[in-house]
């Protein structure tokens, strides 16, 4: 008949284990695992994109054939997130950026997930414009858009709105506002 035997890892006695002893083992085993974690998850974290923004609807830009419905980024915060993990943009919806001084705007499309047609406003009238601003996600480097001259309003449509509407350099744009901000 054979015996069964187990053999303790305690040092102190066989068979029986100090609370010390215990504690030890649970750490030896925690251990690896908290320290993978702690190297995976701000990892994992850095690749999930921050969640959409979503700005009330408080400008229309009136074009002949139609009218788009405008979300008004007016803190810097706003302006920051702008269209970014946005997967979808209607053909009647678009962003406008207010810059509460005149000057030189640059912006890059960082997070954002479609394409954009850029338009550099000043005073009302389109300054200077990207059309077709490709989509950089996350884990590439993204171009810089330069509105090269001052300008108070960054305006961002889906790609192909800018040939589809008209909007060109030198044209003027009619933005109606709920509330005052000037163009």
């Amino acid at each position: 008949m054979k015996e069964n035997y187990v053999v303790s890892q305690c040092p102190s006695q066989v068979g029986k284990c100090s609370a010390d002893e215990i504690y030890l083992k649970i750490l030896n085993c925690i251990g690896p695992v908290a320290g993978i974690l702690v190297a995976v998850v701000p990892v994992a974290l850095a690749l999930i994109p921050p969640p959409a923004q979503q700005l009330p609807i408080e400008a229309k830009l009136a074009m002949p054939a139609q009218k788009i419905e405008l979300e008004v980024a007016r803190t810097p915060e706003q302006v920051a997130a702008g269209l970014r993990s946005r997967s979808f943009l209607p053909l009647d919806r678009g962003m406008l950026f207010v810059v509460n001084q005149p000057k030189p705007v640059k912006l890059w499309m960082k997070d954002v997930l479609v394409p954009l047609d850029i338009i550099f406003i000043r005073n009302g009238t389109v300054a200077s414009l990207v059309k077709n601003a490709p989509p950089c996600p996350r884990w590439k480097s993204c171009p810089i858009y330069d509105s090269v001259q001052p300008v108070n309003y960054v305006l961002e449509l889906p790609a192909g709105s800018a040939n589809r509407l008209g909007i060109q350099p030198g044209r003027k744009l009619d933005v109606e506002l709920t509330e005052q901000i000037l163009l």
